[in-house]
């Protein structure tokens, strides 16, 4: 398993758990307005809220387990990695292709502003640094397009 495997599952990891601790507190929020309606002197919690509670420790768990993976290979440059990996992402967050329920339609439409292709900068030799297609994006060569060329054919300097 590569380091963008690992940086793309943790993401998704830490999304699923955003999602349901908010899942949770709504669980207790409900718990607790049922003891309160019923002038009970405890608080009973589902059973969903015990299997809410189990995966959220379990995806705590694989977080600090790939935690070290993640930081291994790294070197300092994940937290750039997953910038420009996220450069897809449509307004509601999902990648370019993913299913996106939202204004997007089915199929999320990708980042507007950056289209497949897309010059979005320039490096030191003139070389295009392009948006690639989302089978690529974790291979930095292919964020770079050859330099630009004269008319002699040759690069210019």
């Amino acid at each position: 398993m590569n380091n963008q495997t690992i940086t793309d599952l943790r993401r998704e990891l830490e999304k699923a758990r955003a999602a349901l601790i908010d899942a949770q507190s709504h669980l207790t929020a409900h718990a607790q307005m049922n003891a309160a309606l019923h002038c009970a002197v405890e608080v009973f919690h589902s059973p969903l809220h015990a299997k809410v509670t189990s995966t959220i420790a379990g995806i705590e768990h694989a977080l600090i387990r790939t935690e070290r993976l993640r930081g291994d290979a790294c070197a300092g440059n994940c937290a750039w990695a997953a910038l420009v990996a996220d450069l897809d992402r449509c307004v509601h967050g999902r990648h370019q292709d993913d299913v996106c329920g939202d204004s997007c339609g089915t199929v999320s439409q990708g980042n507007p502003h950056l289209r497949l292709g897309a010059v979005i900068g320039y490096g030191m030799r003139r070389d295009e640094i392009v948006m690639p297609d989302r089978d690529h994006k974790h291979d930095p060569a292919t964020w770079r397009r050859p330099g630009l060329t004269g008319a002699t054919g040759g690069a210019i300097s």
